[in-house]
């Protein structure tokens, strides 16, 4: 008989635009989202980037809060697929910086009492925004090829660390009001208006460089990721790039611009995609929110 394939559930910090996971036959669990109204609403279902961010730029001081799915949440989304005898690859955003990872294993302890037989694995991306997404889509490719539950887990547990970003904001108050990097925030000089560039890799982020201006930090932003691949003498054509933005698309066009100029000064060619940076991150972050991720393509063989 053959293992029937799994059905791949990402929380909603993937970031993966509705016609991406329709083609992919993807399940999302909402994180929530409230500004000062108090009212929660769930991430991807009830709202769009778009009109968050609008909203962020109107109301400058009214800054967003962000909660984690809750056990039931993970629950409802799997059940479905658990009664069918349906496997479920759960993947959630990096648990150095959320508790949703801890709501998905909690949930599916709870559904092995219901369901004893149930296969489910549930996967720590360290991963966040569009860099999780990616690691979505690779997950959709092991399955796709016929590998099994716990042939994709093992791979995709292993394959961690081939990911990391690059990124910038264009206020840094959002950091500094959320505390999320409060040493970072402390070295770049808030009240001096300097643009940080931070590295995010393996769940945590670290200062990379402190530039005068958004416009050289987006230059030292492309000259950092693509410093990468002649430093580690890597190949661009054996990693998945995607260029992230908030709310202005225009910037992530120039971003992506910058970046094939950096790599072929580099000798090197690629064609990142452009993508646009999600509510959960861009809510600790700011609307200007902008970023290059950069993950090494699985080896199916």
């Amino acid at each position: 008989m053959l293992t029937p394939k799994f059905k791949v559930i990402s929380d909603s910090c993937c970031d993966l635009s509705r016609e991406v996971i329709a083609e992919h036959d993807i399940g999302i669990v909402p994180l929530y989202v409230a500004f000062s109204d108090g009212v929660y609403l769930r991430d991807y279902y009830d709202f769009d980037y778009q009109s968050f961010y609008r909203r962020m730029m109107d109301h400058p001081g009214d800054y967003p809060k962000t909660s984690l799915p809750s056990v039931e949440d993970y629950i409802k989304t799997w059940e479905p697929y658990i009664k069918e005898g349906t496997p479920v690859l759960s993947i959630s955003m990096t648990s150095k910086m959320s508790g949703s990872v801890n709501s998905a294993r909690m949930a599916k302890d709870e559904i092995l009492d219901t369901y004893p037989d149930a296969q489910i694995e549930v996967i720590d991306s360290l991963a966040l925004t569009v860099l999780e997404g990616v690691f979505v889509l690779e997950a959709c490719r092991l399955r796709d090829a016929g590998k099994t539950l716990s042939e994709a887990a093992q791979i995709l547990n292993d394959a961690r660390s081939g990911g990391r970003a690059y990124f910038t904001i264009g206020d840094l108050s959002y950091l500094s009001k959320g505390g999320r990097i409060g040493s970072l925030v402390k070295v770049a000089a808030v009240g001096l208006g300097l643009k940080p560039v931070i590295l995010f890799k393996d769940g945590n982020i670290s200062l990379s460089a402190i530039t005068r201006s958004r416009q050289k930090s987006l230059k030292e932003l492309a000259r950092q990721a693509a410093l990468f691949f002649s430093k580690n003498h890597e190949d661009p054509r054996d990693y998945i790039l995607g260029v992230g933005y908030g709310l202005l698309r225009e910037d992530g066009v120039a971003l992506r611009e910058m970046f094939l100029e950096a790599l072929g000064e580099a000798g090197a060619s690629a064609d990142p995609a452009l993508l646009q940076i999600g509510t959960m991150v861009g809510a600790h972050n700011g609307p200007l929110l902008m970023g290059i991720v950069i993950f090494k393509k699985l080896q199916l063989a």
